[in-house]
């Protein structure tokens, strides 16, 4: 569990000493969005038939709820956060508050669920490296709102404890979540990330014409790396 705590920790918090322009921050937004991307079609959609297999829920059922999660981070978007002026950064603070709800109910899923299944060595590798690349794309998601680095610092310390929680809690306290609490956390965060890559991100790196090799070549790096640590 220190393990998962400290690379978390360090994924998120060493882009903190890189000073980032705007269109630096463009390119490594591409990188975190492959990485993004990778993991909503790569992990998470294929757990959602296995999920629906073992629950005791009506599968359009749970593909509603991935709807709602899709619904609920637009109408959050755009009718919370967006104003008039500096539209911008309140749909991007939106952006990054609904990437952190989604892999926070994927992250603490997945702790629960590694509790009962057990850590062995590759396994643990692949986490390792997962945990770094989500932490990495969670600071460039905060850092393209405008997040002070205080508050990023913050927000990546919250989200690194949160495997190393639910594999205490899933080990300790709970036996295991039900598979119908499991499968209502992995449609939500399916249902959010589907929104924030596809309808955020995605046009967000592209936004600007320059580097745009450098960027399709990182998007790929990102979509690869989550397929190699699959």
């Amino acid at each position: 569990m220190l393990q998962l705590l400290v690379v978390g920790l360090a994924g998120g918090l060493l882009p903190l000493l890189v000073k980032w322009n705007d269109r630096r921050l463009h390119i490594a937004l591409a990188l975190s969005t492959g990485i993004f991307l990778g993991a909503v079609f790569l992990h998470m959609l294929p757990e959602l038939p296995v999920s629906i297999a073992d629950a005791d829920i009506e599968p359009r059922l749970l593909w509603a709820v991935a709807l709602a999660g899709v619904l609920a981070i637009y109408f959050l978007e755009s009718l919370v956060f967006r104003t008039h002026d500096h539209d911008d950064v309140h749909r991007h603070t939106a952006v990054g508050y609904a990437t952190l709800a989604g892999l926070s109910l994927h992250a603490f899923t997945f702790g629960i669920s590694m509790s009962a299944t057990g850590l062995s060595t590759p396994i643990m590798v692949g986490i390792l490296f997962h945990k770094a690349f989500e932490s990495f794309s969670l600071t460039s998601v905060f850092q393209l709102a405008h997040f002070t680095q205080k508050k990023v610092a913050t927000l990546i310390t919250l989200f690194a404890c949160i495997t190393p929680l639910g594999l205490l809690i899933g080990s300790k306290i709970l036996p295991q979540l039900s598979p119908n609490t499991t499968a209502i956390a992995v449609a939500l965060a399916v249902g959010t990330f589907l929104y924030v890559c596809l309808a955020e991100l995605l046009p967000e790196v592209f936004h600007h014409k320059e580097d745009v090799a450098t960027k399709v070549i990182l998007l790929l790096v990102g979509i690869g790396g989550m397929a190699l640590i699959q």
